[in-house]
């Protein structure tokens, strides 16, 4: 009993769940407005919100690009084809660069079958719309020697001329069994 008398003063002082909420200020302006035009004589018709639905996120990209795990997708098929022309048109600049954090997925020889797990697109930057994205990836390749399994992402940035997304760095590390 004597903690609830100690009690009862902070619930009054800072409030407490069990009292009504304001209305949400929406509804006060809505509600003024039609008490207004009532007091006028005026029709008290609804008024259309205060707030517009927001629209859907811009992208960084044309609207007809591939996604960002489509063109990991491609890159990765490309390379298990051997068509390293195709590969590189992937990667900003036309190529990986001197030695890509994915060497060794360039340098397998015969694969004979290709799985890729891709996962959502994480954003790397605070832009918005984001304009550079990591993808995270799970690679298992199939070839004469065995399985191998592979782990890591592939970050993406919008081409120059804003047409799609292009890879930008990479990490990919085997995984043990």
């Amino acid at each position: 009993m004597r903690r609830a008398v100690l009690l009862l003063p902070l619930l009054i002082l800072h409030g407490c769940s069990c009292q009504p909420h304001a209305p949400a200020p929406d509804a006060v302006v809505a509600a003024d407005s039609a008490a207004a035009a009532e007091a006028s004589g005026e029709d008290a018709s609804p008024s259309p919100p205060l707030s517009t639905p927001i629209a859907a996120a811009p992208s960084a990209v044309a609207a007809d690009a591939l996604d960002e795990p489509a063109v990991v997708h491609r890159y990765i098929s490309a390379l298990a084809q051997g068509d390293l022309a195709t590969a590189d048109a992937q990667w900003t600049g036309g190529g990986p660069g001197g030695h890509p954090d994915d060497a060794v997925l360039r340098v397998l020889p015969g694969f004979r079958g290709l799985r890729i797990k891709t996962q959502a697109p994480i954003a790397r930057d605070t832009a918005t719309p984001s304009r550079l994205r990591e993808v995270p990836v799970q690679i298992r390749v199939g070839t004469a020697s065995g399985t191998l399994r592979f782990e890591g992402w592939y970050r993406l940035q919008p081409r120059v001329d804003g047409s799609g997304w292009e890879i930008h760095g990479a990490s990919i590390q085997p995984v043990m069994n």
